[in-house]
């Protein structure tokens, strides 16, 4: 398909798969992409470890696959094996990844406020540990401590922001995988009031909010996959 026969130019502030990718341009989409921030899975090992099995918790946070990603690097250096307790994730493939170590969810939510209102719903958890992202959000924290659940942040993989300046008036719409990801797209460009922005669930679609009025288009669940069966809807049912 050449270039002046897609529908649309969407642009994605992640580099998708290239199933995905070749997904929405199946489907008369053409895609851009850069990737706005930077992942490094560094972390203290033994925190990490002995914070897996802490006694003094009830339950276990993973809000994002990237700190599964770390779990993983974490059990290629030593044999883990885990005690018994509550673990709380958000979003589909963090739970997948955490169920191949053994670890199955006791609940899932679409982002970490929802998430931290089922956990505080459970009165027998009262200490909580979330292994997560340097730049994560108070939002799950914050509200867990709130309702007297204590929690402890283990950092176990830090987040660089990575700023691109682009042409966004050639955009039909933006796809924003994070609010880390939304911010650092914002930092050295603008949108035009009539582009849609695709999110992947609510708290990214928050970090959209703060910063444009545009209108936010949320996955049908947080997952690469929803966020791409979004586009594909729009484009091709919604929009016409």
């Amino acid at each position: 398909m050449s270039e002046g026969e897609y529908k649309a130019l969407i642009y994605s502030t992640r580099s998708l798969p290239e199933e995905l990718v070749q997904k929405i341009n199946a489907r008369g989409i053409a895609l851009q992409q850069d990737d706005y921030i930077e992942i490094d899975y560094d972390f203290n090992e033994e925190s990490f470890y002995q914070r897996l099995n802490n006694p003094a918790s009830q339950a276990r946070i993973f809000t994002s696959k990237n700190a599964v990603f770390s779990l993983q690097k974490l059990a290629a250096s030593r044999s883990l094996s885990f005690i018994s307790k509550r673990n709380f994730t958000v979003g589909v493939r963090a739970t997948e990844m955490l169920e191949e170590f053994g670890i199955k969810a006791d609940a899932r939510a679409g982002n970490a406020i929802s998430l931290a209102q089922i956990i505080a719903r459970n009165k027998d958890v009262k200490a909580v540990d979330f292994f997560c992202g340097d730049q994560s959000l108070d939002d799950l924290p914050e509200y867990l401590e709130s309702k007297g659940v204590s929690v402890h942040r283990e950092i176990v993989y830090k987040t660089k922001l990575v700023q691109h300046k682009v042409d966004s008036s050639l955009f039909g719409g933006v796809i924003f995988l994070s609010p880390t990801a939304v911010y650092s797209f914002f930092k050295n460009n603008t949108l035009k009031p009539e582009t849609p922005c695709f999110c992947i669930g609510a708290t990214t679609s928050g970090a959209v909010h703060l910063r444009c009025k545009n209108r936010r288009i949320e996955a049908y669940e947080p997952s690469l996959e929803s966020v791409v069966d979004r586009v594909i809807d729009y484009f091709i049912y919604d929009k016409h």
